[in-house]
Parts: structure tokens; sequence; C-alpha cells
């Protein structure tokens, strides 16, 4: 007696695109009363992405929070993080970074503050 069995499967991950990231600075308003937050909107092909972020490359395990993924009608999926800091951090020209894994894919975006262009400074 002989048995023949196939398995099929489809590599989503070898498909996936690198996220597209976009972050963006505090606003003035916000800085002034002494906080401060930062938005990393991430655009990838599948849903189920990892998002983390980083303070002069040591991972940020407080003050995060991030939506779940929402899809667009062009097929994409976007999802927002925030990052709550202290203003005095952002002052000081601390480099963040928002790193989107998806898959084998990774993306990360930096900002500081001598980078960004602002109402005030």
């Amino acid at each position: 007696n002989f048995c023949c069995k196939m398995f099929y499967y489809i590599d989503f991950c070898s498909s996936l695109r690198p996220p597209v990231l976009t972050v963006f600075p505090p606003s003035s308003a916000e800085l002034q009363s002494n906080k401060a937050s930062l938005v990393c909107l991430s655009s990838q092909s599948g849903p189920f992405a990892d998002v983390t972020w980083m303070s002069g490359g040591s991972p940020v395990v407080t003050g995060i929070s991030t939506s779940t993924a929402v899809k667009q009608p062009d097929q994409t999926f976007h999802i927002s993080s925030y990052l709550a800091i202290q203003a005095s951090d952002w002052n000081m020209d601390k480099v963040y970074t928002c790193k989107v894994s998806l898959g084998s894919q990774t993306a990360e975006k930096n900002i500081k503050k001598s980078e960004c262009l602002t109402e005030q400074q």
C-alpha cells in the first residue's frame, strides 16, 4: 500500500513590502504645557505589524499607545502609535526612533528636535 500527500502553502512574508513610516513631532502648544508626544503613522501591506519605540537607541517600554491596523480602500493597513515623552527630553535633542516590523520586513524612522521645523523652537 502506498500513500502520497502534497502540502501547499503560501509564503505571505516574502510578498510583503516594507512599511512606510511618517513621524510627527510634538505641537508647540503641547510643549508649552511641558508635555510632548510623538506620533508614528505606518502604512503597510499586512495587518499584523509590530511597532516599537527607541530613545537614543534603547527600547522604550512605557508611554506607548498603538492602534490596531485599519484597512484602507487601497488594500493597505494603517497603524498609528503615540509615544508620550518629557518636553525636557525633546528640548535636549534626544533621538527617538519608531520601528515597525512586518514579517521579515522592517522600517524605522528617526526624529529629533533639531531636525524639525516647528512654529516655536
